[in-house]
């Protein structure tokens, strides 16, 4: 992924990321269920901008705020309503860029179990709530938010941010850095089996479809075998996007009031899909991050041990007795006595070479101005050099 560290093209990603946002904002409060002017429905900017974070560090918050403000104007919001909402935002932004891309001084991967949990518990337990409160003393203060409304709203905002971004963001660096699923044909056959039972239980379980409708907390049972056999048998790719799969199956069902999501009021649905999205995709990233985090310490000590061995080899090789003959400088090797540069060859696969010491070179030269004299005629030796 590139860094766009030219000014004019990171002018030009801002940019497109702000009019992005805006748009999406706008698309997900146009479509979905709203109280007091939040969206109850994924909110795709703040996926958009959690993805923005770790791929280009913290310098994304102004793109983020200017989006944000724009969605809030256009929409109908007070000024100082909408300059809060996009504080909290960019906040949120920069937050999460310079913890967990700036500092590192690169970009998070998914492989990691250390980083996957600290980007978990920061967004659930911190960047979240912490822009939650902003956003929802933004409304108190302007007098757009009815008191006994707070609540609902708060969780809703909560959750379907965290939804979102727990969508757009592993999604993202997940295949970016494993972009094949798969290595060998097997393996394919495998993801195609895998596949088909992600969409059968998608959509039988938490989706629309479910012939009896199923409690969340069972369905989250029922998707955990899938989302560890992804994390186990292939790189975190596969298991964050089953696990983004059966989450749209539960926004289908949520927004259609099926399924898990049937019989309940639209705020409790979408706070209840919110949930399920963040229980089903944070455990699969974690268990992809667990089992590609054994993965390369396996790789990282295989490494090792082949280093190790190939020191021990070169160990043992000088601590052999080679036997040079003294009058031929001939080398005793496998009961014969060969050159020193069969011996090389043979001994240690060296690749040998020949060439000319400045001794042997002014030797040479000496040898030759002295015999060159005696073998020049009389009449040409005035001409002889030096």
């Amino acid at each position: 992924m590139k860094e766009y560290n030219s000014r004019w093209s990171w002018i030009c990603l801002s940019l497109g990321l702000a009019i992005l946002y805006a748009v999406t904002g706008r698309l997900c409060v146009s479509l979905s269920a709203q109280v007091a002017n939040v969206s109850w429905m994924l909110y795709i900017p703040a996926g958009l901008s959690m993805m923005a974070s770790l791929l280009w560090g913290s310098r994304v918050w102004p793109a983020v705020f200017v989006g944000e403000l724009a969605m809030g104007l256009s929409g109908g919001q007070q000024f100082w309503t909408a300059i809060i909402m996009a504080f909290a935002n960019g906040l949120d932004a920069a937050l999460t860029g310079w913890w967990f891309h700036d500092r590192l001084g690169r970009r998070i991967e998914l492989d990691r179990i250390q980083e996957v949990i600290q980007l978990l518990a920061a967004q659930l337990l911190i960047l979240q709530p912490l822009c939650t409160v902003i956003g929802m003393s933004a409304l108190v203060l302007t007098g757009n938010m009815p008191p006994h409304r707070l609540a609902a709203t708060a969780a809703a905002w909560y959750s379907a941010n965290l939804g979102a971004q727990f969508v757009a963001a592993p999604l993202a660096i997940a295949w970016l850095r494993w972009p094949r699923p798969a290595a060998r044909r097997l393996e394919y056959l495998e993801l195609a089996v895998l596949a088909l039972l992600t969409l059968a239980v998608g959509a039988f379980g938490p989706g629309r479809w479910a012939a009896r409708p199923i409690s969340l907390p069972v369905t989250l049972i029922l998707v955990f075998p899938l989302l560890a056999w992804a994390a186990i048998r292939f790189v975190p790719t596969v298991a964050v996007t089953a696990g983004t799969a059966l989450g749209l199956f539960a926004v289908d069902a949520a927004l259609a009031g099926a399924g898990p999501f049937q019989g309940i009021s639209v705020e409790l649905r979408m706070v209840s899909l919110n949930m399920f999205m963040s229980v089903s995709i944070g455990t699969g990233l974690f268990l992809a991050a667990s089992a590609a985090n054994d993965r390369r310490f396996e790789t990282d000590q295989a490494k090792l041990i082949s280093k190790l061995q190939a020191a021990l080899e070169q160990v043992t090789r000088l601590e052999e007795f080679v036997t040079f003959c003294a009058w031929s400088g001939r080398v005793r090797w496998k009961d014969e006595w060969v050159s020193v540069e069969r011996f090389l060859m043979e001994r240690y696969g060296l690749s040998i070479t020949h060439g000319i010491s400045d001794e042997s070179m002014k030797r040479i030269l000496a040898d030759a101005r002295l015999s060159l004299p005696a073998r020049l005629s009389p009449q040409n030796q005035d001409a002889a050099p030096g």
